[in-house]
């Protein structure tokens, strides 16, 4: 019997939906004896982007008291035999001395260092760098979620490349909760648009194009909190959460996910709109977009917003192109993200 404990790190909506598959992953294996520690679970006002302001220094300093609990539960599972696999480098930070002469792993499509290029400034001092780099290093292994971030870590962190491994996001609860609509055979094409960081995610960039090009037959429904003001062609969904059923049915009855996005390390939306069975736009600042889309099978990922834009314009004239990429990305996320295949990739990561 393998026994392991998942410390996850519920502090949003997004690393909330990555618990949910990771967990879902591990307890519906009979071989694994599975516990999970939930570090940090109260919600709390965004991250602060800047480690320099008094609101870092509070979410620090509360962190420090959260690890005491996380410490106790540690030394359990190692009492145990269990190994440890840390939902991110935050936790596994903290965690840091109850865990670096011990049997851990890290589970990551992030770093601080990795969206430099796109913040255009320093998100990780060399001093936080180095911290970072000492606990990268501490652990048996890390799990990268995308190429971007495996050579992010080895570059940035000074990480061999034996200790760094690429796996995937387990979409397997996607492909069960999503069920592919059947082709229609109206003229319709409904265009669809999540994300509650409305302006980061590029739904400004796209609303402003929907009003621009609205045409016959071409529909668009905006998932955010965002104020968007009305339009008759365009609906607002609000308040609907991860795997309900107005969630999965949202997906459904759509053509094309478009998320024209300016900084994202791995949106797990996109993977979700793939198991619906939808098209998909993105731009290559979604940084694990190449895990769920591949160019002109299943969608398209573009070098910048324009770019996407200019090719939104082309696909919604291309029913019938749509259509395929729909039937095409449902087919691919049940070829790479079958359950057998993603639970045995970290099996062979974790285990072996």
């Amino acid at each position: 019997m393998k026994k392991l404990l998942l410390v996850t790190f519920p502090v949003d909506l997004g690393s909330k939906t990555f618990e949910k598959r990771f967990v879902d992953l591990f307890q519906s294996d009979i071989e694994i004896d599975f516990k999970v520690f939930r570090f940090a679970p109260s919600p709390r006002n965004p991250h602060p982007r800047s480690i320099f302001t008094l609101d870092y220094l509070s979410l620090f300093l509360a962190r420090l008291q959260e690890a005491i609990e996380m410490g106790k539960a540690l030394k359990s599972a190692y009492q145990e035999e269990r190994t440890v696999v840390f939902q991110g480098v935050s936790p596994a930070l903290f965690g840091y001395l109850s865990s670096r002469n011990n049997q851990s792993y890290i589970i990551t499509d992030w770093t601080r260092k990795l969206y430099e290029s796109i913040w255009k400034s320093s998100g990780s001092p060399s001093w936080l760098t180095y911290i970072h780099s000492k606990v990268l290093n501490s652990q048996t292994a890390i799990l990268g979620l995308t190429d971007a971030v495996v050579e992010q870590i080895v570059k940035d962190y000074v990480v061999p490349y034996s200790k760094v491994r690429k796996t995937k996001l387990p979409f397997c609860l996607d492909l069960k909760l999503f069920k592919p609509s059947p082709d229609r055979e109206d003229n319709e094409i409904r265009i669809l648009f999540v994300g509650g960081d409305f302006i980061r995610k590029g739904g400004d960039i796209l609303l402003q194009w929907f009003k621009e090009n609205h045409q016959l037959g071409l529909k668009m429904t905006m998932m955010t909190g965002f104020p968007v003001e009305e339009h008759p062609k365009i609906a607002v969904a609000k308040n609907i959460e991860y795997g309900q059923p107005m969630h999965i049915e949202l997906f459904s009855r759509h053509d094309l996910f478009v998320l024209p996005t300016g900084c994202d390390a791995y949106p797990s939306v996109l993977g979700e709109a793939a198991c619906a069975g939808l098209a998909i736009l993105t731009t290559r600042n979604a940084l694990g977009a190449s895990e769920v889309i591949h160019n002109g099978e299943n969608g398209y990922i573009c070098n910048s917003s324009e770019l996407l834009l200019e090719k939104l314009t082309e696909l919604i004239n291309d029913k019938h192109l749509i259509e395929t990429m729909k039937r095409n990305s449902r087919k691919l996320m049940e070829r790479e993200f079958n359950y057998e295949s993603v639970l045995n990739n970290y099996l062979e990561c974790i285990f072996k």
